[in-house]
């Protein structure tokens, strides 16, 4: 038994050579520990933490950005624990912060011998150089995550304090904000390309190579960010407007453009995500382009034996009833007209009328010909009209051994 534990000492006392730091396996055991209870505390002080908050009414999405933080501290702090106890020196993590990770892919040169002149056997040494090192890549991510999240700190306060004041149109105040957005997000990936080291020169290169790579196989990204910024510019979308994609079977009110896609909120409030191309290469009927006023037709079928005029009188009536339809036009509306009849069709089974009336609104056309179409059947009803249901006469002609 002696033996046995003595064997698992001299275990514990190996050492691993990390970046010359020498460290024992007993070491990272007592590291990995730690790091497990840091990690099972911090899993009960989130559970202890959520019902606290949950107690102060807090909203779900600021308790999730709290318990995030909360979660971030504890691991940094167990993390520095654990180094602590563990009695293992730090002094390895800036020597692999500064690690050139371009020698992971470069053979194992061999030192050279090569005699002077004075009797001595240098060896070659090779130079690191400013080779690229997580060090650097952990400050390329800060510098871009700062810069994105003083653009979006920036176009709050932009929105609330300068547009608003002004009166500015919500689209308008999009394009502002987006363009303010990606220049700071190019500002900020330039510097951050720098800071890894990477030279204009070498830019130029990795250009060349995406354009190559746009004319093969990036066709449509290519296409989606064209279309993305005529979108913007030209407008014949804007933020709020409400459009009908007939060939995706689309309808909704657009909540935001961006370079690759146009969100739609559907009727049903969920998001439809459309390739900006399609926007412009495909018929979309936009009812919101100049003006909110939208026309609607009602479609209504009588019996043969009704009276026309009194069904015409019936539909004028119920038009001119319902508060929202415009039942006369003004000069500032020169193409709108009162509530008229036509009469369409003659069916098969029924005399067929429209209802043509403005409403001022169009995203309440589906409300209001709802409206129209109960008062249509109450007004029906009361005066007598019936509204026919397709008949067939059927004729049997009996055979010969019949």
């Amino acid at each position: 038994m002696d033996e046995f534990i003595q064997q698992i000492n001299n275990l514990l006392q190996n050492s691993l050579t990390i970046l010359g730091e020498e460290i024992t396996i007993k070491q990272i055991i007592t590291f990995i520990l730690i790091l497990i209870a840091v990690l099972i505390g911090a899993g009960s002080l989130h559970r202890w933490f959520r019902s606290l908050f949950n107690r102060f009414r807090l909203s779900h999405h600021l308790q999730n950005r709290l318990l995030a933080l909360l979660l971030l501290i504890l691991i940094i702090v167990g993390t520095g624990l654990a180094f602590r106890i563990s009695d293992i020196d730090t002094g390895f993590l800036g020597d692999l912060a500064h690690y050139p990770l371009s020698k992971l892919f470069q053979p194992v040169k061999k030192p050279v011998e090569t005699p002077s002149t004075e009797g001595e056997v240098p060896t070659e040494t090779l130079e690191e150089g400013d080779g690229l090192t997580l060090a650097r890549l952990f400050y390329a991510f800060v510098i871009v995550f700062g810069i994105f999240i003083f653009s979006k700190y920036l176009q709050w306060v932009i929105r609330r304090q300068v547009l608003q004041a002004f009166e500015i149109e919500r689209h308008t105040q999009f394009i502002l904000l987006r363009f303010i957005h990606f220049t700071l997000v190019i500002v900020g990936v330039l510097i951050a390309l720098s800071a890894v080291g990477v030279s204009f020169t070498s830019l130029a290169i990795i250009f060349g190579g995406l354009s190559i790579g746009i004319g093969f196989g990036l066709q449509n990204i290519a296409s989606n960010l064209i279309a993305g910024f005529i979108l913007i510019f030209e407008r014949p979308i804007k933020i709020g407007d409400l459009v009908e994609i007939a060939e995706l079977d689309t309808f909704g009110r657009v909540s935001s453009i961006n370079l690759r896609s146009t969100v739609i909120t559907a009727l049903d409030e969920k998001d439809i995500i459309v390739p900006n191309s399609q926007l412009i290469t495909e018929s979309v009927h936009n009812l919101t382009h100049a003006n909110y006023l939208f026309r609607l037709c009602i479609q209504v079928g009588v019996s043969y034996s009704s009276d026309v005029e009194i069904v015409k009188k019936v539909l004028i009536e119920t038009a001119h009833e319902h508060p929202e339809v415009i039942k006369e036009p003004s000069p500032e509306m020169p193409n709108v007209t009162a509530p008229f009849i036509r009469f369409t069709d003659f069916g098969e089974s029924s005399l067929n009328f429209e209802l043509l009336a403005w409403i001022p609104d169009s995203t309440q056309r589906f409300d209001v010909a709802s409206d129209l179409y109960f008062m249509i059947w109450h007004k029906f009803k009361k005066y007598g009209i019936q509204i026919p249901f397709p008949q067939r006469d059927v004729h049997f002609y009996p055979t010969e051994s019949e």
